[in-house]
């Protein structure tokens, strides 16, 4: 345990004495705090003596390190004591988690089910995120245990300082909160415990009507890779996921019913096949051959492991078209400006750097390189070992975000609006009063709102619904998925409702007859939305009643 004279970078000696010292086989070197006196050796070697002040601190000082070893060590041995006592009493050891193993160490926690990937590959990016936050605040925090509630307080202000939704911040706390409740040794706290979530905003995904799905059907008529998929989530309200990776096994047409096991809560549902993805699944097994086996959809199965986003970004590119509204007398569109090579290359690379880590980013940056350079599709496709659609999609995104043409001969260079312009007008977003992103609320997912919504506006029974979204509790149903318009909740409400509350008391129809006649422009604005709202009957059930009521709306 020696002590130390340090000297400042001018020569000068430094005025505190310094001790080194060594625990459990790692060295430490401190300011003991205890001031030189007197006059030291002229060789300035501690080997020799100085004179008797400077002998009395060198005393002091090799006292002050005596101490701070002594301490040292009644630390490390009460450290191993508490070890040893827990290891008696449990039969188990401490675990003690690095904290750079902390991604590696979450994915061990045992599970009932396995996470999918994206949602692993989310939470262990958000893990590292946090480790490096953590190493560039404090490089002593080694363990897990160490991390004290300032740094954890530190990084959730960081993260709401990036602006992220409520629901965002809340599910890093979730994951921060219950991996450290699992990692961290018995005993020790955990930060996260008891900091609070914070209110959410939530966006609900809007429901299509039947004139809408009507219309969408129609603007996917002729896309063969994604009318498909849209078909099947509009027929039987499962995720994108699972339209994607529907396999022939789990496909019962003799007697029309599809059995599967979805793949967020794994349960298995039950879902009848209608008629008109009935004949979509006929024609591809009529395509496929008598064995049938494998995924229904190969080619959008493909697309979905690689580039899932790309789904989405067809689903959405044909939603546009089908709900676009009429354009306004004298409003104008602008088609994607063409730039030079450089430039579209100078924002496409930093649009893909913006990205989060990940498989994604990284394939996508290999496709656009090597598309930039000249090379075709097919080139790309071998290149990067991906398929069509994929770069496809992957060039078509970037290419919206960019604002300007990267796609050599792209078939929208001069047809008015961008694919985003006609999402913005289609309403497929909304703005958020606190986020990164508009919020999307109308997508693939608002098939299945759109499913659940007729249904059980149509009288369908909850419980029949569960049967087909596999969900649980009839909370989630009843919150997230049945958003009922108010036309069609009030039609509803009529038909379950009394008639003495849907047709009034009859002293309010003698004041309804004896009411004032209206005049005649009045008239015929009236006559113009009744006649509108009997157009809209759609159902079966409506039709005999609505030739009639036209009948004598004419007369």
């Amino acid at each position: 345990m020696p002590l130390e004279l340090r000297w400042k970078l001018s020569g000068q000696l430094r005025p505190f004495w310094y001790g080194r010292y060594e625990i459990n086989g790692k060295r430490f070197c401190a300011n003991l705090g205890v001031k030189i006196a007197g006059t030291p050796p002229q060789s300035q070697s501690l080997k020799e003596a100085g004179d008797t002040a400077f002998e009395c601190s060198r005393v002091a000082a090799q006292a002050k390190l005596n101490q701070i070893v002594e301490e040292a060590r009644s630390k490390q041995g009460a450290v191993r004591l508490i070890k040893k006592l827990y290891e008696h009493e449990t039969g188990e050891t401490i675990k003690s988690v690095k904290l750079e193993n902390l991604a590696a160490e979450w994915g061990k926690i045992a599970r009932r089910r396995a996470p999918n990937a994206r949602y692993a590959k989310q939470c262990e990016s958000t893990l590292n995120r946090f480790v490096e936050f953590v190493q560039k605040k404090n490089p002593k925090v080694v363990e897990i245990a160490f991390v004290t509630g300032t740094m954890a307080r530190s990084f959730l202000d960081e993260e709401a300082g990036r602006h992220v939704t409520g629901k965002t911040w809340n599910d890093t706390l979730k994951l921060l909160r219950a991996t450290f409740k699992h990692l961290l040794p018995a005993g020790a706290i955990n930060h996260f415990a008891d900091t609070p979530t914070k209110e959410t905003e939530t966006v609900f995904r809007q429901p299509f009507s039947p004139e809408e799905l009507g219309a969408i059907n129609e603007a996917a008529k002729d896309d063969d890779f994604i009318r498909p998929i849209i078909i099947t989530g509009m027929c039987t309200a499962m995720r994108r996921g699972d339209c994607c990776l529907l396999e022939w096994k789990d496909v019962d047409l003799k007697n029309h019913f599809i059995t599967v096991k979805t793949s967020k809560t794994g349960q298995t549902v039950s879902i009848p096949i209608f008629p008109m993805l009935a004949a979509e699944l006929k024609k591809l097994a009529k395509e496929a051959g008598p064995k049938l086996t494998g995924y229904v959809f190969p080619d959008q199965a493909e697309m979905y492991d690689e580039n899932p986003d790309g789904i989405t970004w067809r689903v959405k590119k044909i939603l546009a078209v089908g709900l676009r509204k009429p354009v306004e007398a004298g409003e104008e569109t602008k088609a994607l400006p063409e730039v030079s090579d450089a430039l579209a290359r100078e924002r496409g690379e930093k649009y893909i750097a913006a990205l989060p880590e990940g498989e994604k980013r990284s394939r996508m940056a290999m496709v656009f390189r090597h598309y930039m350079d000249g090379n075709n599709i097919q080139s790309v496709m071998a290149a990067v070992n991906v398929s069509k659609g994929s770069v496809s999609g992957y060039l078509n995104e970037i290419e919206q975000a960019i604002g300007c043409l990267i796609v050599r001969g792209s078939s929208h260079a001069n047809k008015g609006d961008s694919v985003k312009d006609g999402m913005e007008k289609a309403g497929l977003y909304v703005e958020r009063k606190h986020g990164l992103r508009s919020a999307s609320v109308r997508d693939f997912h608002s098939f299945r709102v759109t499913w659940v919504t007729l249904a059980l506006t149509a009288g369908v029974a909850l419980e029949l619904v569960q049967k087909v979204t596999g969900h649980k509790t009839t909370d989630i149903v009843l919150k997230h998925y049945f958003q009922p318009g108010r036309e069609a909740f009030r039609t509803a409400l009529n038909k379950a409702m009394p008639a003495l509350l849907t047709y009034g008391a009859e002293e309010e129809k003698v004041v309804s007859v004896a009411a004032p006649l209206a005049t005649e422009a009045e008239a015929d604005k009236q006559k113009a939305e009744m006649r509108k709202i009997i157009e809209g009957m759609t159902g079966k059930k409506n039709q005999k009643d609505k030739k009639r009521l036209l009948k004598l709306l004419k007369g």
